[in-house]
């Protein structure tokens, strides 16, 4: 009886095979599971998303494209089909899980959204308006109107980004937009305006520079001229600039061979005839100027200048100069309610976003 007991004892208390391996099967488990300590890959919200925003009653459709250009990179476009003069290609675009924040380029509108599945739930920001949005994700994104392109250094000129049209035509005209600091945020926004409308564009910025330009910016900006003539997509004989704000680059124009094709310029004050003297340049040279002015902009006096502009650079076939009546600094016209109490969104000035394309058909 006691042997019978002691056999018992000892098969209760002696490990089985199976019990034996347990620690090896579960070596192996933890050793397939990842790194505590390392991060799991978060899958981007990219897609194509849809919805509306609202202010005061008044919806707004709204659209947002999400491409994945490299891996963990965004790139984005926030469009508003309805008021074109609103969409923006997005800058400081950044995602943490689960928050999604971009910007315009030339400030003033942001998003800032917590993505929950398929739809992105957050605030759109335009100065001092914010209205809530709830956008769904409809498919795949959109691709861009265009295409960015480097161009490599060369003979002391900085690298170039190219924003080149996706189309079907074999070249483009082409516009290199000069701009100050001060500038640069609505010459980038600009940029992408232009080439979505079939025009390479192509932004630099210039330091801060004493009037007049010494002869090393006027050459540098020659220089840029040139590097546009090497580009494939560009058409040769319809390359120009563009000037906001300071007409500081302009005689580059005339000192480029061949010449610049035409000159547009921004919202540049002329207060004298010495501010006038650069456009009567071009006039004498036969290169037409596009004067744009929004003639709420307090930076200037934008009638007078319009009128100075008018007078210096007339004479040359195809020469506009151009007042937006009502329109600030972007160009845009505010937001008001009208006298039924429904609120109107702000919008491009009338005739301003196409103004360069059409000028030069």
């Amino acid at each position: 009886m006691i042997l019978a007991r002691s056999a018992l004892f000892s098969l209760r208390t002696q490990p089985r095979a199976w019990q034996l391996l347990l620690p090896v099967l579960a070596g192996g488990l933890w050793g397939c599971l990842p790194d505590s300590g390392q991060k799991a890959a978060v899958a981007l919200p990219t897609g194509h998303y849809e919805g509306t925003v609202a202010y005061q009653g008044t919806e707004l459709v709204a659209t947002l494209d999400l491409r994945e250009v490299s891996p963990g990179q965004l790139e984005a476009d926030v469009r508003f089909p309805q008021n074109e003069g609103l969409s923006f290609p997005a800058a400081n675009l950044s995602y943490t899980e689960p928050q999604l924040l971009l910007n315009s380029p030339a400030g003033g509108s942001s998003i800032s959204a917590i993505r929950e599945g398929d739809f992105l739930r957050g605030v759109f920001a335009l100065d001092s308006i914010k209205a809530d949005f709830v956008w769904v994700r409809r498919g795949k994104a959109l691709p861009r109107a265009y295409q960015t392109k480097q161009q490599p250094a060369a003979r002391g000129l900085p690298s170039l980004t190219l924003l080149i049209p996706q189309d079907t035509l074999a070249s483009h005209p082409a516009v290199a937009l000069f701009a100050g600091p001060a500038a640069e945020p609505a010459a980038r926004l600009r940029a992408a305006q232009l080439a979505g409308q079939g025009i390479v564009a192509t932004v630099v910025v210039l330091p801060p520079a004493p009037q007049p330009a010494d002869s090393a910016l006027l050459q540098s900006a020659v220089q840029v001229l040139q590097a546009l003539r090497r580009e494939p997509a560009v058409d040769t004989l319809r390359i120009g600039m563009w000037a906001h704000g300071t007409a500081t680059v302009v005689p580059a124009a005339v000192l480029a061979r061949p010449k610049a094709a035409f000159v547009v310029l921004e919202n540049v004050p002329v207060s004298s005839m010495e501010d006038a003297r650069p456009f009567q340049l071009l006039s004498r040279q036969k290169i037409p100027v596009l004067g744009l002015y929004a003639a709420a902009d307090t930076s200037l006096n934008a009638k007078d200048s319009a009128r100075r502009l008018r007078n210096a650079a007339r004479g040359q076939h195809g020469t506009q100069v151009r007042l937006f009546p009502g329109a600030d600094a972007r160009f845009l016209l505010p937001g008001q309610s009208n006298a039924d109490g429904k609120w109107t969104w702000p919008s491009a000035a009338p005739g301003y976003l196409p103004a360069i394309a059409d000028w030069l058909k």
